[in-house]
């Protein structure tokens, strides 16, 4: 029999034909992975971006919050400086909401070029300002007793004694309770002797405050009494302020809410309040008579920033084009509020040269509203595919202060 032999192929792999259809498959397919991943990283960015918006909103919110339930607070029981002035409405009020502040704030139009010249955009805002007293965040004890009305020696158990200036309050909590005022001094440390005012300004025999708090009238102070400090007389404003914050790219700037506090003017004229680019040594000395100016920034990219408040519990609101014309509407509102509680004792307008801190005899309800932001303005914010915008957060709060209301 004849054996045949297969004939074998001997040519293995793929032809051009499968290898270029296969090429494209691969090609869709990771075209396909990279649009997936990119929409996954595009996400990723915008809902970072979105809630750090609604973080920046709430902390800002919070702060005010805060601020404003201490806002009116006033110790010990004294006579109001003379200084103050509620019956002017263009002068330092001791509540204040001015409507329709603007800034210029410069800002990259177009994220993919951030190398490009800014662009100038127009905020609107609400600026508040009101008085109280500041609680210092310095705790301490008496060292020693007291041996001449000039002076006492503390050690602190919280804080630095180089927070405090001369006119700073020290309540000392022991049975022989007393407030005196710091005098001019230079103060460090942990431990130190306090200089006190030596102006004779509250009654020995009855404890009677007769003005500003003066020197000791007791020598009969325990070692190791508790010490606290009060600085009175503190104006703080809420505000809007353009800041340059990218060292890579110092002529674009960033919305920013920012808290000052300074002290009240001893003329009661409006407080000059120092531009947003003060540096911190400016800051020193740029408020009423050469006082200090404390700036904080307490959020940013916040755009709009509206308060607003009421004497009927909300019924009306009393903001209007100026303070002078909220000023119109909420002396209705107080009047309205004194005549039908006359028992109560309640302030009847915020212009009554007999009640400078009115907001302290009235129960105001106050709104504050803040909008705030994402960094970057994106397609995916806008309702046009083909243009960029931001996204922003609005939130309201509504309170009434502590202190207010109080008739004290």
């Amino acid at each position: 029999m004849r054996h045949f032999r297969q004939v074998q192929d001997r040519h293995w792999g793929f032809s051009m034909v499968e290898l270029l259809v296969a090429l494209v498959f691969i090609s869709l397919l990771m075209a396909g992975m990279l649009r997936v991943y990119a929409s996954t990283i595009q996400g990723f960015a915008t809902a970072n971006e979105t809630i750090k918006a609604q973080r920046d909103n709430r902390w800002a919110l919070e702060a005010i919050q805060d601020d404003l339930q201490a806002a009116g607070y006033f110790f010990p029981i004294r006579p109001v400086p003379s200084s103050i002035d509620n019956v002017n409405s263009g002068n330092q009020n001791p509540l204040m909401i001015l409507p329709d502040a603007t800034i210029i704030n410069k800002f990259i139009a177009d994220p993919s070029n951030p190398s490009a010249t800014p662009t100038n955009e127009t905020l609107t805002f609400d600026e508040l300002q009101f008085m109280t007293d500041q609680v210092l965040p310095i705790t301490a004890q008496l060292s020693a007793v007291p041996t001449a009305a000039s002076g006492i020696a503390v050690t602190t158990t919280l804080g630095d004694l180089s927070l405090l200036k001369a006119g700073d309050f020290a309540v000392i909590l022991d049975p022989a309770y007393e407030v005196v005022q710091l005098a001019a001094g230079s103060y460090s440390g942990n431990s130190g002797a306090l200089t006190l005012n030596t102006a004779t300004q509250q009654d020995a025999s009855t404890g009677a405050f007769l003005g500003a708090i003066g020197p000791l009238q007791s020598l009969l102070h325990q070692v190791g009494a508790d010490v606290v400090f009060i600085r009175p007389n503190q104006v703080v404003r809420y505000t809007l302020m353009a800041l340059s914050l990218d060292p890579g790219n110092t002529a674009a700037t960033v919305p920013c809410l920012m808290r000052d506090q300074t002290a009240y003017p001893s003329g009661g004229a409006r407080i000059t309040w120092p531009a947003a680019t003060a540096s911190a040594t400016t800051l020193l000395t740029a408020g009423p008579g050469g006082t200090a100016v404390v700036r904080s920034m307490i959020a940013e990219n916040v755009t709009a920033l509206r308060f607003d408040m009421s004497a009927n519990q909300g019924q009306g609101w009393s903001r209007g084009a100026s303070w002078s014309a909220t000023l119109t509407t909420l002396n209705g509102q107080l009047a309205s509020l004194a005549s039908a509680n006359p028992a109560v004792g309640y302030v009847s307008s915020a212009q009554d040269p007999a009640n400078p801190l009115w907001y302290r005899a009235a129960p105001l309800l106050l709104r504050a509203d803040v909008t705030t932001r994402t960094l970057v303005r994106r397609s995916e914010y806008a309702n046009a595919p083909t243009t960029l915008a931001y996204r922003t957060r609005a939130q309201t709060i509504f309170l009434q202060p502590r202190n207010f209301g109080l008739g004290l």
